[in-house]
């Protein structure tokens, strides 16, 4: 197949042809970051968070009633709802909580060791590290693994108004950045004293995993108006049973409460990553529109420039052509002008991924990622073009005749 030819042939429609190779261009840029951003959503979604997700149930609640202005009041209705909803068949442990792990908001400060105050501008994460306000069952409920020292306990609860910081449990990142790989514990920090570290959890997806810092302390019940969440451990094949049985629980114990969500850890961390999936699908749906639209303008290019060409085709088959050298002839001038539009295509797709990165975060493109969305283009355009094709291939050698 004499390719010079073949692109002598494209130049002499080149308008026709650039706007083919540009749609081919756009498509496989979008196609390749709308496939990376699907598979890196699934990849999040897939992550290890260190929490047991499936069997963890969250209540998130807000009381209606005056009454709750009466802190004592609002303390001992949670009492009472921890001690009913510990009470449930199924249930292993129960915690009240200001804030919800894998989330990007909530109760940040900056963390610090008392003799090293500066470390927070050498450690920019350190000035928004999670400050998580609980109870002693908290260990128990999220399932924590402990590295060093020992859980709170319900002595590790201050007197409410005590200018005191207490004890605390940090991760082991935070750990980390503090003190290195020496030991924590004891280490008087400005959100309290360390008394134990835990493995790290999931806290913030939207940080690096060495960067999950965060503070456990026992002052959840003084901060009573920030407890607005209730983390319940379940027996693994419960979940549904319980959830079923916790807003009748609650609203028995108090019924002036709005509650709001009632889902596993599983389910919030679906919500959290919805708008990348919801993303990731629409990228999807518009590249499928495009790869349609591009088979379309594909089969439309063949088929026109194909009829302005049957005399030449004529000539060639009345020479000795077979059908399946028009075949081909057509075929690779297809190939052709796709081979053009995947190589800009590959300049389009680190367009729109750096583009992209601006706003989401999204993984590089890799070569197997490339030749795989090039493979995808060349099969449709091949389909599409196979039609007109088979058809050229058909001219009868008569027609140069009655074309002269």
């Amino acid at each position: 197949m004499n390719i010079k030819a073949l692109l002598k042939s494209l130049l002499l429609r080149k308008f026709t042809t650039g706007l083919l190779i540009l749609q081919l261009a756009i498509t496989l840029g979008l196609l390749i970051n709308s496939v990376i951003l699907a598979v890196d959503t699934n990849n999040k979604l897939a992550q290890d968070t260190g929490l047991d997700i499936d069997n963890t149930l969250i209540v998130s609640l807000h009381p209606t009633s005056g009454e709750y202005r009466n802190l004592d009041y609002y303390r001992s209705i949670v009492s009472q709802d921890l001690h009913q909803l510990n009470q449930l068949s199924g249930v292993e442990s129960v915690s009240l909580m200001n804030q919800l792990p894998i989330n990007t908001r909530g109760m940040l400060g900056n963390v610090y060791d008392l003799d090293d105050p500066e470390i927070v501008r050498r450690d920019i994460y350190l000035q928004d590290s999670k400050i998580f306000l609980t109870n002693e069952e908290l260990s128990s409920t999220l399932a924590l693994a402990l590295l060093e020292g020992r859980f709170l306990t319900k002595d590790d609860q201050l007197d409410f108004g005590s200018n005191e910081n207490g004890n605390v449990l940090i991760t082991e990142s935070l750990k980390k950045a503090l003190y290195g790989e020496g030991s924590a514990l004891g280490q008087e920090t400005n959100n309290g004293r360390i008394v134990g570290v835990v493995k790290d959890i999931m806290l913030d997806p939207t940080l690096p995993i060495d960067k999950q810092y965060g503070v456990f302390g026992n002052r959840v019940m003084e901060f009573i108006f920030t407890g607005r969440y209730y983390l319940l451990k379940v027996i693994p094949g419960q979940v549904e049973a319980v959830r079923n049985k916790v807003s009748d629980t609650i609203l028995a114990v108090q019924a002036e409460r709005d509650i709001y969500r009632i889902m596993t850890m599983a389910e919030h961390m679906k919500r959290f990553y919805s708008h990348d999936k919801g993303l990731a699908e629409l990228f999807l749906l518009l590249c499928g529109l495009m790869i349609f639209v591009t088979a379309i303008s594909s089969y439309a290019y063949s088929q026109f420039h194909i009829s302005r060409q049957k005399k030449y085709i004529g000539i060639r088959r009345a020479l000795g052509a077979r059908k399946k050298d028009i075949l081909l002839y057509v075929l690779t001038e297809n190939w052709l002008v796709y081979s053009i539009g995947c190589a800009l295509g590959l300049v389009m797709a680190l367009g729109f991924n750096i583009l992209l990165s601006q706003y989401i975060s999204l993984s590089k493109p890799d070569i197997m990622m490339f030749l795989l969305a090039s493979a995808v283009i060349f099969i449709a355009g091949t389909i599409a073009t196979l039609i007109p094709a088979i058809k050229t291939s058909n001219i009868p050698p008569v027609i140069a005749t009655r074309t002269v």
